[in-house]
């Protein structure tokens, strides 16, 4: 959650004596740095109530113990549809940048995706 906490092995005061840097708390080791960063952390919420609506977003993908099965999610798209553009976004040369995404938001169902980086 933005601005709640921080983490961060040495502080502010440790920088600037080993690197001569002023660095803030939020900079260091806030949510923004972990969450574009250090990667410790794989969302950022700006507040604690937006932070409970991914946790239960999250948990509604996990099934509930280990012998169960992870949901089923009805759908209403046509699991035969076809995505004649999908040809096209894979670039011929593999050396070739393309955007996953388009590939990604292609094939979802009922056009829901929740990623986690």
């Amino acid at each position: 959650v933005e601005k709640a906490g921080t983490m961060y092995v040495t502080g502010p005061e440790v920088v600037k004596t080993v690197l001569g840097e002023e660095i803030s708390f939020e900079d260091l080791g806030g949510a923004m740095t972990h969450g574009t960063k250090s990667g410790v952390a794989h969302f950022v919420a700006q507040n604690e109530y937006q932070c409970m609506d991914y946790i239960k977003s999250l948990l509604s993908y996990i099934p509930q113990n280990n012998s169960e099965a992870p949901p089923a999610i009805k759908t209403s798209d046509d699991p035969n549809r076809l995505d004649n553009n999908l040809i096209n976004i894979v670039p011929e040369d593999s050396l070739k940048p393309y955007d996953m995404k388009e590939i990604i938001y292609s094939i979802l169902d009922d056009n829901k995706f929740f990623e986690i980086h």
